[in-house]
């Protein structure tokens, strides 16, 4: 009887741990699953994010070249069209900071704010609702420059991409382009 007992015992605790190492893998698994998920979530939403802002600038930097503010070939001036365009480009900007509220982690939502006050503040002077010359919007470009940096620093610190960012240009416009 005792040889029986053991052995039923035996059976009942390895059914009892063969069902709490199967729940422990599912649960892992399953969590792995999900960080992947959010992970892809997020890399789209920081991609997304960072396009729109890089429109705005482009289109901003546009429309302060045709002021004499900024250095580019493209200029334009702030007719209806371009005018149009940037607030299409500035309404991208808003909705792809939305996902960035519920993904991002703190210090990624705070680069974010700061991101987006930098590029605001380029487009106030593009728009000419801010006075302004040259210098002052090479100062605002260079705010922009170390905002973004510091987005893209915390959003690669957020996904745990390996290692370092790709460095900027030290300056700007190009060593190679003739100053005017």
């Amino acid at each position: 009887m005792i040889n029986q007992l053991s052995t039923l015992i035996g059976v009942a605790l390895g059914a009892v741990l063969s069902y709490l190492v199967g729940m422990l893998n599912e649960r892992t698994r399953w969590r792995r699953e999900q960080g992947a998920r959010w992970d892809g979530l997020l890399l789209q939403a920081y991609s997304d994010y960072g396009q729109s802002i890089k429109a705005c600038v482009v289109t901003y930097q546009r429309l302060a070249a045709h002021q004499g503010m900024a250095a580019d070939s493209t200029s334009v001036e702030p007719g209806d069209d371009a005018l149009d365009q940037a607030a299409k480009a500035e309404e991208r900007r808003a909705a792809m900071t939305e996902p960035l509220r519920l993904l991002a982690d703190p210090a990624t939502a705070a680069a974010v704010r700061e991101l987006n006050d930098a590029v605001w503040h380029l487009e106030w002077m593009a728009r000419g609702l801010l006075a302004g010359e040259a210098a002052a919007w090479d100062q605002a470009y260079t705010t922009y420059r170390v905002a973004r940096q510091s987005f893209y620093d915390k959003a690669r610190a957020s996904l745990q991409v390996p290692g370092g960012a790709i460095p900027e240009r030290t300056s700007w416009p190009s060593s190679w382009r003739p100053s005017s």
